[in-house]
């Protein structure tokens, strides 16, 4: 949830002054507008799950958040050569390795076996 806060905070900053990691955007607007809705709605699917999880069958949430976590991963990996073009190709490959792993521990969660005592 902060990231993805902290993230939309950064992307605005960059797309207003044209400072920051993302200060590239200034130039091209358009992906502030992709950039805000994605990091916006992360932050409300974050805040389901961490609603979610207190939940007795809190397993579905995991499998929520791993699939959240998809779209994102696909647009970066399939758009390698227009973030290179843009001069962002460090900023995708974090992106790329946080929402890569945070599938992983998602996808490693859903499946887990549950262990009764």
């Amino acid at each position: 949830m902060l990231v993805a806060l902290g993230s939309a905070v950064a992307t605005t900053v960059g797309w207003m002054t044209g400072t920051g990691l993302f200060g590239f955007m200034q130039q091209n607007p358009m992906v502030w507008v992709g950039l805000i809705q994605a990091y916006l709605l992360m932050t409300i699917i974050a805040v389901l799950l961490v609603l979610g999880s207190s939940q007795v069958n809190a397993r579905k949430w995991n499998v929520v958040g791993a699939l959240a976590h998809c779209p994102p991963l696909i647009a970066a990996l399939s758009s390698l050569d227009v973030f290179e073009s843009m001069g962002a190709l460090g900023i995708v490959r974090v992106a790329i390795t946080f929402h890569f792993v945070w599938l992983c521990l998602e996808t490693f969660a859903a499946l887990y076996p549950i262990r009764t005592i």
